[in-house]
């Protein structure tokens, strides 16, 4: 499996000036320029993605469309701004979706794409129906996260034990299921899943052991949450913005907790400095950015020294942002990257 080269590019385009009607060489060509970006002089991709829907929709020419303007709609700031190139792509997509295609790929798409504009109930009949036509991890995962996401935690629970079955090569599966778990008050699963991931941590990881700490952070076991955050790098992260991990340092190693609390005080102190003193580094950041810095690293200090003279609470946790989504990946049709079908079929 592999790109459209530059050569065959060209020879594409070739080959289209002699068909300039033919939808699959139009899909074909954008494939090209969209892998191809140095052969780019303004942006072709989207033109010829563009060109082949008008053309005819297809489910096809649609569903590709779709595709590129939903993901690669920075491409293209100049016709649309960012929310109305998102509704435009679901727009394109549900004419897809009404061609009733034979494959999953529209299906899949459209799911994702309403599970990232966060209208969940609306997502999953498409998970469903991508799921009866092929049976993928991927789309067992994301309908148990919209169910999660609809506070349907049994469910979600059932489908994840489900998709953290089936290759889940990356343990995201696993992952979100030790958060149904703790939902469902099954603790004992859920540390059994936790000292399953912290027997396997690594800086390359998906689910990485700040991740694992939060698991234990759960169970309420602080030590072995700062044995993972430890593990893991304590200074890959602000602990600023993991305030669980925080508070179980603060209660493991109360002198070095406050050893990086200071380390993560004096760097927004160093940055003020730096954005007040007009430093070279903050040069291409707008003036409204830079005051929009300003008082939230002002903010951040107030906060953190008030942390280091009274101590940590137990914070607040919002599961919810540790959930993990399966991104649908590339389901342009034709794309021989990636072996996708050549045709909805």
């Amino acid at each position: 499996m592999t790109a459209i080269s530059a050569k065959e590019l060209k020879s594409l385009i070739a080959d289209l000036e002699k068909d300039p009607t033919n939808l699959d060489l139009i899909n074909k060509v954008a494939i090209g320029y969209f892998e191809n970006y140095e052969q780019k002089s303004d942006k072709e991709d989207y033109d010829f993605f563009k060109r082949a829907y008008t053309l005819k929709k297809t489910v096809k020419s649609t569903h590709n469309f779709a595709w590129f303007l939903y993901f690669e709609r920075a491409e293209f700031e100049g016709d649309w701004n960012e929310s109305s190139a998102v509704n435009q792509a679901l727009k394109v997509q549900n004419e897809c979706i009404q061609l009733n295609p034979k494959s999953y790929y529209p299906y899949s798409l459209y799911g994702y794409m309403l599970l990232d504009q966060k209208r969940y109930r609306e997502a999953i009949p498409y998970f469903e129906k991508a799921n009866k036509i092929e049976k993928r991890r991927e789309f067992t995962h994301d309908l148990a996260y919209c169910y999660f996401q609809l506070q349907d935690y049994h469910l979600a629970y059932e489908l994840f034990d489900i998709s953290a079955q089936a290759d889940d090569l990356e343990s995201v599966s696993l992952f979100n299921l030790a958060l149904a778990c703790f939902k469902t008050d099954r603790l004992d699963q859920l540390k059994s899943i936790a000292e399953r991931l912290k027997a396997e941590i690594s800086c390359h990881k998906i689910v990485s052991g700040y991740e694992i700490a939060f698991l234990f952070y759960l169970l309420e076991d602080y030590s072995l949450a700062t044995a993972c955050l430890l593990e893991q790098g304590i200074d890959r992260i602000d602990l600023f913005e993991w305030p669980e991990l925080s508070y179980s340092l603060f209660l493991s190693d109360s002198d070095l907790w406050r050893k990086e609390i200071t380390r993560n005080l004096n760097r927004r102190i160093d940055w003020i400095a730096e954005i007040e003193g007009d430093h070279e580094r903050w040069a291409d950041f707008s003036t409204a950015e830079k005051s929009e810095g300003l008082n939230e690293f002002k903010s951040e200090v107030a906060a953190l020294t008030d942390t280091l003279e009274r101590g940590m609470k137990k914070p607040q946790s919002d599961l919810l942002g540790f959930l993990l989504v399966e991104y649908c990946g590339c389901l342009l049709f034709d794309c021989s990257r990636h072996g996708n079908l050549e045709n909805d079929e």
